[in-house]
């Protein structure tokens, strides 16, 4: 019995081990809060392989706002890392106060706040504020534009589920759709 409850284990480690997820962003520019003045889609490809986060452009547009495909190896996807709450959790757990011992990649320490604002069309819409813990010169250009955004938007259910992420970065909103995969 002992030796099936290990067998079981290991197979569940193993499937776990190689789980892989692709999110396809898209690029939207905003004049004003009432006024989209373009949108493309699928623009960067987002994908979490093992222990890799890698960004690639999927279109000749991509690759002129990427400019060259990022990859960074040996992250920890575990628990508190935000990857990990944002797209395999997908679940904002706390709102309104400061959520603290998160991380970012290579273990950068984080606090993560998801403020309320509305509820419209059956979806919540919350703002994310993330402040890091130890300031330090990471040169890691995944965790540079999650902290120097200018807002992260988060659409969920009303059940609290995540279906959308919006990152506004340099006058630019990048938009993940977690509902679509």
């Amino acid at each position: 019995m002992i030796r099936a409850v290990y067998i079981a284990a290991l197979l569940c480690c193993q499937i776990f081990a190689t789980n892989k997820i692709e999110y396809a962003v898209s690029l939207e520019y905003w004049l004003n809060e009432d006024l989209k003045i373009f949108s493309v889609d699928n623009v960067i490809m987002l994908e979490i392989e093992d222990d890799t986060i890698s960004l690639s452009s999927n279109s000749w547009f991509g690759e002129t706002i990427l400019g060259e495909d990022i990859e960074y190896e040996n992250q920890s996807f575990l628990e508190k890392n935000i990857f990990n709450i944002i797209f395999l959790n997908k679940v904002v757990s706390e709102e309104d106060s400061w959520i603290e011992e998160y991380h970012l990649l290579n273990g950068k320490k984080i606090k993560v706040r998801y403020l309320f604002s509305t509820e419209e069309s059956g979806l919540r819409l919350y703002r994310m504020d993330i402040k890091e813990l130890n300031k330090d010169r990471d040169d890691n250009k995944i965790n540079n534009v999650i902290l120097d955004n200018d807002i992260i938007t988060v659409w969920t259910d009303l059940n609290k589920e995540i279906k959308k992420i919006a990152l506004m970065y340099k006058n630019a909103t990048y938009v993940i759709k977690i509902d679509e995969n």
